[in-house]
């Protein structure tokens, strides 16, 4: 497949001075100590149209663990017995148990957020297995660059940003666009808090408001 083929109209937004850069980056790197898969570090884009796309998830880079990251922030593999804890945190305030539902399905890959319109993106899209943090300034520049192209070419995408190191990229995103901001979730894992179910529910009057849609967090099976 082609770079062409793989990342299809994203390439209108992605710079391609980076994207050699980071690639060869990649090509570097032991694919038994890095997370995710080397084939699903750019998974996020493949997921997610960009015609299609009216949300960014940016949180902070993958699960350190071997195995567990996906390509797509917070996911998990669809295989995992233990669920993350911030999966977890996230499945939790976008259902919001509080309120009765029928039966929930909930998907721990995230692919059906993606397949909705939510690019799911790391601050870094690499690190070291074991090692959280460890390859943040080899993915600054390309994040920073696609942020800033992704708002010239798109007036009125909704940005997440989960944690301190994603709202350090606030200054490269700009005031037409739509901004929440919220801790990361491991920070609510680690004080067994609870997230704000409100984010999601903003998310989705947002887009009610501007492409007459919503994100289906869930789904549910009627019990009899």
């Amino acid at each position: 497949m082609t770079i062409e083929e793989y990342f299809g109209d994203w390439l209108k937004v992605i710079d391609k001075e980076e994207l050699t850069k980071v690639t060869r980056f990649v090509s570097s790197l032991d694919p038994n100590k890095t997370c995710p898969r080397i084939s699903d570090i750019f998974k996020a884009f493949n997921k997610c149209k960009y015609n299609e796309c009216t949300t960014i998830f940016l949180g902070q880079d993958p699960y350190p663990q071997k195995g567990v990251a996906t390509g797509l922030s917070f996911g998990n593999s669809g295989d995992i017995k233990n669920i993350s804890p911030s999966l977890q945190v996230l499945e939790e305030a976008a259902v919001d148990y509080r309120i009765h539902h029928d039966s929930v399905v909930f998907d721990y890959t995230l692919e059906s957020w993606a397949n909705q319109g939510i690019l799911l993106l790391n601050s870094a899209l690499t690190c070291e297995v074991g090692k959280p943090d460890s390859h943040s300034l080899q993915w600054r520049s390309f994040i920073s660059k696609l942020l800033q192209s992704i708002c010239i070419q798109n007036i009125g995408i909704i940005f997440v940003l989960f944690g301190e190191r994603a709202k350090s990229f606030k200054p490269f995103i700009d005031d037409f666009q739509h901004i929440i901001e919220v801790k990361h979730p491991a920070y609510y894992a680690r004080n067994n808090e609870e997230m704000p179910t409100s984010i999601f529910k903003d998310i989705n009057s947002i887009l009610k408001g501007k492409y007459n849609t919503t994100i289906n967090w869930f789904n549910t099976i009627q019990t009899i």
